[in-house]
């Protein structure tokens, strides 16, 4: 099941892998297809593939039909107190006809009194031409609609929704605020984009009590990941003060720290400063200063087991591209550069380098040696590293550049 739905809505919705809609994990709407050949089942069909588009909440599901598709996209939106929308594209030669399984939706058109012969519909279905390039659109209220007896959207209330191209850059647009990265691995980038629309899709569970570290460490990793993405971070302050702790005081007892738990305290500090709390921020950074380094973590692989379809994936991301020492020094590319990256030029921009900053770099590569390109967004006075890199380079400037000996790991 893939989500839609907008920021911080109270209500949830689903697409199934061949297009079905969920609402609150009640079926909603299923969709079918009558072609210049059959009927299409699209639970049956062999032919369904289906794709967030550029990684966002935009669920597309096609089918293959005589000439081309059928398309189906769906996307949600915050218009009349939130509602789903579902579009129908025909991307072949022909014409085909769409049914829906309920016929108290709203539509841009009144359905076919006739209707399409050739398969059972369930009850109340109802069917609208499409024809060759046509787009046809249904929404059905989720929001403060949900409730009303019978409210449907008008035609032109229906077309005055955005377009998913529309929503598709609304949500792009609201992403650039955080990191991003261009870098050799691609899967990197769109990891980060869908990791990022699922948290601010979900609910923001409170802080139980609970003994088990790792619900902890991804609460924190979430409510950092929000902030990051706009929300206001004193509303988070007291929850990331407790769970700080609890990380914290499970550190000291195991002599440790996890790499998992490293990217959360770095997170809630970047919250406690963001905050403003001054002291509670330096609290935190003469207790952190005092823990053991994690460890090296460049063995676990971005799909594994541990961390695939989580928050987590956000933070393994970062850790490979920039870390804090415990001396406060921010080391680039911590892991060094992996051999498959070497030749080719890569950026990164607004990474999480400390509580207090941000980092932007850029590698460019001279023959076999590396330029450096980098920026500081923060106080100042910190110095930058690259030691898994160029043992020999440190800087305290903010920004800067140099030609680095080409030391991988």
């Amino acid at each position: 099941m893939r989500a839609v739905g907008v920021r911080g809505a109270a209500w949830s919705a689903g697409v199934s892998a061949w297009g079905d809609l969920f609402v609150e994990d009640q079926e909603r709407l299923r969709w079918f297809i009558a072609a210049d050949d059959r009927w299409y089942r699209p639970s049956r069909e062999t032919t369904v593939r289906q794709r967030e588009v550029s990684g966002v909440p935009v669920i597309e599901t096609r089918i293959k039909v005589p000439g081309g598709d059928a398309v189906q996209r769906v996307y949600g939106v915050a218009n009349f107190g939130g509602a789903i929308v579902v579009e129908i594209y025909n991307d072949s030669s022909l014409p085909f006809a769409v049914a829906f399984d309920r016929g108290d939706i709203s539509t841009m058109r009144e359905p076919s009194p006739t209707g399409v012969q050739g398969i059972d519909l369930p009850a109340g279905s109802v069917v609208f031409p499409v024809g060759h390039h046509a787009t046809m659109r249904a929404a059905i209220l989720v929001g403060a609609g949900f409730d009303a007896a019978n409210r449907r959207l008008t035609a032109q209330e229906i077309e005055s929704l955005p377009s998913f191209e529309q929503v598709e850059r609304g949500w792009l647009g609201a992403l650039q605020i955080s990191s991003r990265v261009d870098v050799p691995n691609l899967a990197w980038s769109s990891v980060l984009t869908s990791q990022r629309c699922k948290v601010l899709l979900s609910n923001s569970a409170e802080l139980a009590e609970s003994s088990d570290i790792n619900l902890v460490v991804d609460l924190l990793l979430d409510r950092a990941e929000r902030v990051r993405l706009g929300d206001k971070p004193a509303q988070w302050v007291d929850e990331v003060a407790v769970a700080t702790e609890r990380i914290l005081k499970q550190c000291a007892k195991t002599q440790s720290v996890q790499w998992f738990e490293e990217r959360a305290l770095l997170g809630a500090g970047m919250v406690l400063n963001r905050a403003g709390e001054s002291r509670g921020l330096q609290d935190f950074v003469s207790v952190w200063s005092r823990l053991a380094e994690a460890g090296r973590i460049s063995d676990l692989a971005l799909a594994s087991p541990e961390i695939a379809g989580t928050v987590r994936q956000i933070a393994w991301i970062e850790s490979q591209l920039v870390a804090q020492r415990r001396d406060g020094v921010i080391e680039i590319c911590p892991c060094g550069i992996d051999k498959s990256w070497l030749g080719v030029n890569f950026e990164c921009h607004k990474l999480l380098a400390s509580p207090e900053h941000l980092i932007s770099y850029a590698v460019r590569w001279h023959g076999e040696k590396p330029a450096l390109l980098w920026e500081i967004d923060g106080p100042v006075g910190t110095k930058v590293a690259a030691s898994a890199i160029d043992r020999t380079f440190s800087s305290t400037e903010m920004r800067g550049e140099t030609l680095l000996s080409g030391f991988t790991s």
